[in-house]
């Protein structure tokens, strides 16, 4: 719904994108915000504008201002490779000379930085990524399937304040976009993907958005790019973003004005220059629900006559984000820019997952809702019984659960690991002693992935033949280990017969979507490991659910399944050798048990990394080590 940014009365959906919509420059009025005695209602919290004096660091001052920095940003090149090479000193340009620490404790959610720097800067961008500004090359690599046209009728009238007519929307294809732009109207689509799959996971990384800025599932980033080719006059309307947006000027120049929104981290933009009664009901909804300093859907224009503004030339870079009010105005005969719109997953999304994933395990909850129909009492009876239900399971729900550490690894959450050369959570000190239980969000599951069969017939799969296709999206990460086969001094196997699962954490979405999957390889020596550990799992799985069913409560301080690192190397030492891979190593049965304890050991780590077990704290106080060396 505006000219350089998506489209902001849209949630963005896994597996689509939000629809790319631009309406009629500013001038509607609206009645609302204005009380019986005529004033404006004023606001409660509201987000400011930034304002940088001639310092580093931003103040904050009463009132409605617009700061900029008083210095402007080197020729430093602004280079999106370095989106993949270096993504903090990609950040470190786009807010030159704002500093990017000072930029993420004070500013980010929460004021604008309007930046400014020599056009010369932006030549890597223009010149490898943008066609040199050519539109017919943009139109022609634009991943948009429908190109945005905003044109005005010369039969229009004006707006009633005296403004230009409103502009008109409308969707076509790229030849007939292109034939509309040397008409005089504005277009709107999608930068080249080349320029997206760098700068959006870039900027992501540098934010520190971790898992935040991945879609659960496909992992694909959570952010695109617009371009926005308009002339002299054309004018987006006053309205809010639930976006986070870095718009560059690449051409021309533009006129941003701003004013502080009505609510803190908006889950919907305002667009009221956008006539769909659909889009005000689902904006105002969330609107209202979000204890807003204002529960008008537009301010009345008195509101906006003393907003501050930013002339955008050439070079320059402006963060504004999600929530504030914003109107652009094109003051040059043609002017290019890029918008770069984040939308981070919130912590309502990740808990809200994670709940929903809880409730799923109780067979009443999962129950159709069916014969209600003139039971109120009865009905509200058995749901009052079920929110008793729901109340026990979110009270079992931990943090451990919702986040591993493999949830916060960068660059990018681990997809594949080999348990017998893996390192991750190899700062995990263990010994047969300790005590873990399986976390309450996770699930393993064995991929029938196997080319060859054991002497008693069990598939297994080898480590020169692993399918690529696993069943869900491919990878955007890796640990770093999946590819070895080699045999370290800790007895690790690598190479031969393997079982390949998949874990998934936090799935608990319309799509079914795991906000963590990673595909795990284990040897051959560690498969009755694994079968132990997933026998175990369903098993207290299932004790769980009987004890709440037979209402005889349950215990929740040792989470789910307790058990001893000892009572997995028992399982593991069960294991019988296999021609051909996996056999025990010869030598004195202590470099034997040695050698056991270390894949035992390994595949701890990688799983409390990854979140499929969590290690609990010991019971005895000030027990000192009991012999057995860190490993």
């Amino acid at each position: 719904l505006r000219a350089d940014c998506r489209c902001p009365f849209m949630a963005p959906k896994r597996g689509r994108r939000a629809c790319d919509v631009e309406t009629s420059s500013a001038g509607q009025s609206c009645s609302g915000g204005v009380r019986r005695d005529g004033a404006y209602h004023p606001a409660r919290r509201r987000l400011p504008l930034l304002a940088l004096h001639s310092g580093k660091r931003p103040r904050r001052d009463g009132g409605a201002a617009l700061w900029q920095p008083s210095s402007r940003a080197p020729a430093t090149p602004l280079d999106p490779r370095l989106g993949e090479r270096d993504p903090h000193e990609l950040l470190r340009r786009f807010l030159a000379p704002v500093e990017a620490k000072v930029f993420l404790r004070s500013c980010w959610a929460s004021m604008a930085v309007a930046t400014h720097g020599p056009p010369s800067r932006m030549r890597p961008l223009i010149r490898d990524f943008m066609h040199d500004l050519s539109i017919p090359a943009l139109l022609e690599e634009t991943p948009s399937e429908r190109v945005h046209a905003w044109v005005r009728r010369p039969q229009a009238a004006a707006t009633d304040d005296g403004g230009p007519a409103p502009l008109e929307s409308v969707t076509v294809d790229a030849e007939a976009a292109l034939g509309l732009a040397r008409a005089g109207a504005a277009l709107y689509f999608r930068a080249p993907e080349e320029l997206e799959n760098l700068l959006v996971p870039g900027l992501c990384r540098a934010l520190g958005l971790a898992f935040a800025g991945r879609y659960p599932g496909d992992g694909r980033p959570r952010g695109e790019i617009e371009t926005f080719i308009a002339g002299r006059g054309h004018v987006t309307g006053w309205h809010t973003d639930f976006q986070h947006n870095f718009s560059i000027q690449l051409r021309g120049s533009k006129v941003w004005r701003f004013k502080r929104g009505p609510v803190l981290h908006n889950l919907r933009a305002l667009t009221p220059h956008y006539n769909s009664r659909s889009a005000y009901e689902q904006q105002m909804k969330l609107h209202l629900l979000s204890d807003p300093s204002s529960p008008d859907f537009r301010p009345p224009e008195a509101f906006f006559e003393d907003a501050e503004e930013v002339t955008l030339t050439a070079g320059a870079v402006l963060y504004h984000p999600a929530g504030i009010w914003h109107q652009v105005e094109c003051n040059s005969d043609d002017s290019v820019s890029i918008n770069v719109s984040l939308s981070a997953a919130t912590w309502a999304e990740l808990v809200g997952d994670g709940l929903r994933q809880l409730l799923w395990a109780s067979p009443a909850l999962r129950a159709p809702i069916v014969g209600v129909a003139g039971g109120l009492a009865r009905t509200r009876a058995a749901v009052e019984a079920m929110l008793a239900d729901v109340r026990r399971r979110a009270a079992m729900l931990t943090a451990e659960d919702l986040l591993p550490p493999a949830m916060l690894e960068e660059p990018g959450l681990p997809s594949r690991v080999n348990v017998a050369t893996s390192r991750l959570g190899s700062a995990l000190l263990l010994r047969p002693g300790d005590r873990f239980s399986f976390s309450r969000l996770a699930v393993m599951v064995e991929l029938p992935l196997g080319h060859s069969q054991a002497d008693d017939g069990t598939t297994f799969a080898s480590s020169q033949s692993e399918a690529s296709d696993d069943g869900e999206a491919a990878d955007h990460g890796s640990s770093g280990d999946a590819g070895q086969s080699s045999r370290d001094d800790r007895g690790a196997v690598g190479a031969g017969p393997q079982r390949i699962y998949a874990l998934h954490v936090n799935f608990g979405n319309e799509e079914v979507a795991s906000w963590l999957r990673v595909r795990v390889t284990t040897p051959w020596p560690l498969v009755s490991a694994m079968t132990w550990l997933q026998n175990r799992h369903l098993a207290c799985r299932r004790a769980e659910e009987d004890a709440a069913a037979a209402l005889s409560g349950v215990r929740a301080s040792d989470g789910l399944g307790a058990f001893t690192a000892r009572e997995l190397l028992a399982a593991a030492k069960s294991q019988r050798s296999i021609t051909g891979g996996g056999h025990m190593p010869a030598g004195s049965g202590g470099a034997r048990a040695a050698v056991q304890w270390a894949r035992v050991a390994r595949l701890l780590r990688v799983f409390c990394h990854c979140g499929y077990l969590h290690k609990l704290p010991s019971k005895a106080r000030g027990a000192r080590a009991n012999g057995h060396s860190r490993l």
